[in-house]
This record gives C-alpha cells, structure tokens and sequence, in this order.
C-alpha cells in the first residue's frame, strides 16, 4: 500500500446526464468508513474544477475526477505542470480518458485504486485559438482535439439528454450528417503546408474519442507525438462506408483517411469551423488552431500490476 497523503474528490453532479451525482451518496459512504486523509467537493458551474483542482494541487498528492471527459478535462486543467496527480472515476457519456487509464467504474473499485496504485507522467496538448471575430483563446486537452465533423457530432451530443454513450454518439454523427459538407484546411506540420477539403481533422494523444470510436488507434499518451488523423473527400457519401470501421480502428489505409504523427501542427481555415477538445466545444467559429504537445507534463494515477 503506498501512502497517497491528502486527497481531494471533485465531483461534477451532472456529468453523464445527471448518473454522477447518484454515485455520490455511495462514494461519501465508502469514504467515510475508509482510512483516507481527504476533502470532498461539488462543482456547481463549469470551469470550476479546474480552480478547485489547481488549489487542490497545492496540499493534495491526489486529485479524483469524478464525471466523464468534460470533467476531466476540468480536472486535469488544473493539474497539468503541478505536483498533483489525477485519478478518474467514470460517469460521464463518453470516457474516453477513463479507457485510456482503464478507471474504476464504482465507488469501491475507486478506493481500491486509491490503496494500490502507481503514477505515470503522460503527454497533453496545448492549442491557441483564433475565432472569426478576431478573439483568441487557449486550452489543454489530453485525449483528443477535433477540428471540423467530429467537433459538430460533440456539439450535438451536448444537446441529447436522454442517451449515453455509443448509441449517444451515433445518434448525433447521422444527425449531423444531414448536409454537412468539408473544410478547406491549410495544414502545416514539420515545415510543409499542404491545403485540402476535410471533413475533419482529429489530433489523438488517446485512441479513442466520441464515447468508443478509434480515429486513433495508435496514439500513446506518453511517446511525445500525437497520432492525427484527416478525413478527406467532397462527397459526404464517399466518407459514409468507412464509418463502421472507425469503431474498431480498421480504418486505416482507406484512400479517403490520412494518418500521420506530429507534436505540433497549424490549421487554418478562410471560413470558420467547429473545434472540440475532449468532446468539450472551445470554438463553433474558429479560424485558426496552433497545437502543441507538452511532454510529460500531467501526473495521472493508474492501476499497480
């Protein structure tokens, strides 16, 4: 058993269309009976995990997310450059960060994690955004950042509050895909520019996004690269046929998908675009995205084999 010191619970009550705030009279339960030095917290408003984290950071040796990307995007906002590491508990729609860390799904696997467990150091992105009316904003990911298709799939799921997960997700890609036609990006990466009509472009630090699709089925969140993955084409109805073998990563080497790795990259757009990162949306119109990997640079706590 390793000591964790101070612990600090942020839990999001309506991660998972409401699903976490029913794990928290459970979870309080548990910790109450355990031996755990620890403080409890209830996000009422977005962006305040990420506050609440990075205090944490200061007298925590662990943070736990408790609610899905979203919440852990908060969380690990908070965390990343500090001394803290982040530990999930899965209970949003989608969890896609909770697969990478293979997360305990109930309060009582949680406590068993918090009683045996080792800290990696992975990878997260960093991405200056400049929108159509001239503002610019910055963010951090950790699993992925979409430019284009799959950031409106994420804004239509923030709409539906009555499904979760796979079928959540694909509810809202055939939505969306009534009428939705391509971007003409200019991508540069590694000293070449190159200009092309994309559906999307997503930059995986994890391989999986949208609640289980594997756009990126070999990204690793601690090899200093991102995996990007561009869907190119005109015709919506051409892309349509190698839909079902995102779900299992079987996409690659289809003559519409482009696959590369990168640790930074530039896309820019004359007419704006949708970005998402960790399904969260950061722009509905955006000109121009500057992603960068930042090594090593978030402490996150995973199972001891």
């Amino acid at each position: 058993m390793m000591n964790a010191g101070h612990i600090t619970f942020i839990l999001n009550p309506k991660a998972g269309r409401g699903k976490a705030q029913h794990i928290r009279a459970a979870l309080e339960r548990e910790l109450q009976h355990s031996d755990l030095n620890y403080s409890f917290f209830i996000t009422t408003a977005p962006g305040e995990a990420t506050a609440l984290a990075r205090t944490a950071s200061l007298t925590s040796s662990i943070v736990v997310a408790i609610g899905g990307d979203g919440t852990v995007n908060e969380v690990a906002s908070g965390l990343v450059g500090t001394n803290a590491a982040m530990a999930v508990l899965s209970e949003g729609s989608g969890n896609d960060f909770a697969r990478i860390v293979n997360a305990p799904k109930n309060p009582s696997q949680l406590l068993s994690l918090l009683h045996n467990y080792k800290i990696v150091q992975y990878d997260s992105g960093f991405v200056r955004l400049t929108h159509s009316d001239g503002s610019i904003t910055e963010r951090s990911f950790f699993n992925s950042i979409g430019l284009g298709f799959d950031a409106a799939v994420a804004k239509k799921v923030s709409s539906i509050h009555w499904m979760r997960g796979i079928p959540l997700y694909l509810a809202a890609l055939l939505h969306t895909l009534v009428g939705y036609g391509p971007h003409f990006f200019s991508v540069k990466y590694n000293n070449k520019e190159w200009k092309k009509n994309y559906f999307l472009l997503c930059v995986g630090n994890g391989r999986w996004e949208g609640g289980g699709f594997m756009l990126t089925p070999n990204a690793l969140p601690d090899d200093g690269m991102f995996e990007v993955c561009g869907v190119t084409g005109d015709n919506i109805l051409k892309v349509l046929p190698v839909l079902p073998s995102v779900m299992t990563g079987k996409h690659i080497g289809n003559k519409c998908i482009e696959i590369f790795d990168a640790s930074s990259l530039v896309v820019e757009c004359n007419e704006p675009f949708p970005v998402h990162g960790d399904g969260e949306i950061f722009g509905m119109k955006v000109k121009k995205t500057e992603i960068s990997l930042v090594p090593k640079s978030l402490r996150v706590v995973v199972t001891h084999k």
